[in-house]
């Protein structure tokens, strides 16, 4: 729920979103949060609740994070499945 300058609370709904979950964030609330559409979030869970907040890495951060042990293989292997072109 979310209190908006003292009115009354807003409820939202966890949506189905593909194979994961999704909560619409109503626009106040984000101006409120000073989040914008499109920015990084870093989501954890503190004490059973969900919290977001803006992300603190960079893309560098992550990509120096990268080692041989972690690095998956190529994501186009195989033959095609479909009417793919390769």
């Amino acid at each position: 729920m979310y209190l908006h300058s003292m009115e009354a609370v807003v409820r939202v709904e966890v949506q189905k979103w593909g194979n994961s979950a999704a909560v619409r964030i109503p626009a106040p609330a984000l101006k409120d949060a000073g989040i914008r559409v499109g920015q990084s979030l870093g989501l954890r869970v503190e004490g059973g609740k969900l919290v977001l907040e803006p992300a603190t890495e960079s893309l560098e951060d992550l990509l120096a994070r990268i080692t041989a042990e972690n690095r998956h293989g190529l994501a186009l292997e195989g033959p095609a499945r479909g009417a793919e072109v390769w």
